[in-house]
């Protein structure tokens, strides 16, 4: 007959431990297949049927192109992409470019004066915000961060996870591929 032997504190707490890593593993792949359901579970942001597609796209290609008239929301949409590629992968860095280092800054700052005051939760994610002039950064409290430089050759020096180029079809392409790619 087996004995029923108590467990050790030791081994209650590894065992719980041990519980809540895999939960944690569990839903970060869930959430990492379904960013979507991140943005409605843990963010509290509901969104349409094109920007869940949309949102699925970005996180599970490497290359995208999306082409849209003005107030559909495209900034929000990448604004939204960002937070939830810094949540879901800690340590990421993603480098917003645009022609302009004001049109880049655009981006943070939806994230710190609209998606911060939406969801309570993503604000408690994020560590440091400081957007200016010379400098613009989001930090989370995971290593990931996000930051803007411009499409020029005076962007030469960042390094990334991830590249968002703003307004791409109007970045010259010796830019693109001698500065930009090698992020």
């Amino acid at each position: 007959m087996a004995e029923n032997r108590k467990m050790t504190d030791k081994e209650v707490a590894n065992s719980k431990a041990e519980k809540l890593m895999e939960t944690i593993a569990f839903r970060a792949g869930y959430y990492r297949a379904n960013p979507h359901r991140l943005v409605s579970d843990y963010f509290n942001i509901s969104l349409r049927c094109f920007q869940k597609i949309l949102l699925f796209m970005m996180m599970h290609s490497n290359y995208l192109i999306y082409c849209a008239s003005r107030g559909q929301g495209k900034t929000f949409l990448v604004a939204l992409f960002i937070c939830v590629r810094c949540t879901l992968y800690p340590g990421s860095k993603i480098v917003v470019c645009s022609s302009t280092r004001t049109q880049g800054n655009e981006t943070l700052l939806k994230i710190q004066d609209e998606l911060m005051k939406m969801s309570p939760n993503l604000a408690y994610e994020i560590k440091d915000c400081s957007i200016g002039q010379n400098n613009a950064k989001i930090t989370w409290k995971n290593g990931s961060w996000a930051k803007v430089c411009t499409s020029s050759d005076s962007g030469r020096g960042s390094r990334a996870n991830v590249l968002w180029v703003d307004e791409y079809v109007k970045v010259d392409l010796n830019v693109i591929t001698m500065v930009l790619r090698k992020f």
